[in-house]
């Protein structure tokens, strides 16, 4: 291509067309709609996980419900305006991240746990202050790296005073992109704006040639944004760490008042108070 038509070689590697990602978008998501049938979150989602890309001047949230069979529900999508440094921005999406909305087997239900980038040197220390302290909500802090390497794993030390949260971004983009070339185990509301789907498409698969041997990888098309990929990616990893039990689950769903008596505290009675 270069030498004989002294044309520019590039290699497309494997993409995503952002308008027929768009074009599968389905009437639920966050917000029940009188006016549109099946609004709300659909009946099959029993568990949340939020991804949190950290920007300067914005926080970015994407929301992912699970099914049983593992399909993934892009339910929707927040940007929280703000600057990284001021607590105000914080406190907003602890706001979001506390949320519970209504699920149509008649319980309310809440974000099982988040990953909110640490990436950004600069915004970094910020990220911890804020996850550190909030870990048994399942709130945490992850580091994106490449090469072949687990999907989810906690650093060995603690940083901070916490753990962070190592994500194996490349082997986590291939499935997703995976799953989105065979179409049906991703489904998305039809709240999401098409610049989210331009966001989700900002990446593509090439081959590399390592000591002779093909190497797929992951990289960003020049030019795009990738803040929705970005945030996918963590909602995607952090809902490996959840072991969920589907049964009761849908049965606390089902019966709110099942799940408020378990969260009520436990009173020990003293067998030395009754024997005085």
């Amino acid at each position: 291509v270069n030498t004989i038509l002294a044309e520019g070689w590039r290699e497309l590697g494997e993409e995503l067309d952002d308008a027929e990602l768009s074009s599968r978008a389905e009437p639920f998501g966050l917000v029940v709609d009188d006016q549109v049938p099946y609004s709300g979150i659909p009946a099959a989602v029993l568990v949340i996980t939020a991804g949190v890309d950290v920007q300067h001047d914005r926080l970015e949230v994407t929301l992912i419900g699970w099914s049983q069979g593992g399909t993934a529900y892009v339910l929707g999508h927040f940007v929280i305006w703000g600057q990284w440094d001021d607590d105000t921005t914080w406190a907003e999406l602890d706001t979001v991240l506390a949320t519970r909305w209504q699920h149509p087997h008649g319980g309310r239900i809440g974000i099982e746990a988040t990953l909110i980038d640490s990436s950004d040197g600069t915004t970094m220390e910020k990220v911890y202050a804020f996850a550190f302290p909030r870990a048994r909500r399942k709130i945490l802090a992850g580091k994106g790296v490449t090469g072949t390497r687990p999907w989810i794993e906690a650093s060995k030390s603690k940083v901070r005073g916490g753990r962070l949260q190592i994500v194996g971004v490349d082997g986590i983009k291939a499935a997703i992109m995976g799953r989105l070339a065979r179409g049906s185990s991703f489904r998305f509301s039809a709240d999401l704006t098409p610049a989210w789907f331009e966001q989700l498409a900002s990446g593509r698969v090439i081959v590399r040639y390592n000591r002779g041997q093909p190497v797929r990888r992951f990289e960003r098309i020049p030019g795009r944004r990738a803040e929705a990929l970005d945030c996918v990616v963590y909602a995607v990893a952090v809902k490996q760490l959840l072991h969920s039990n589907w049964s009761v689950r849908e049965e606390q769903l089902r019966h709110p008042e099942t799940e408020q008596a378990s969260e009520r505290p436990r009173t020990i009675r003293s067998s030395w108070m009754e024997n005085r």
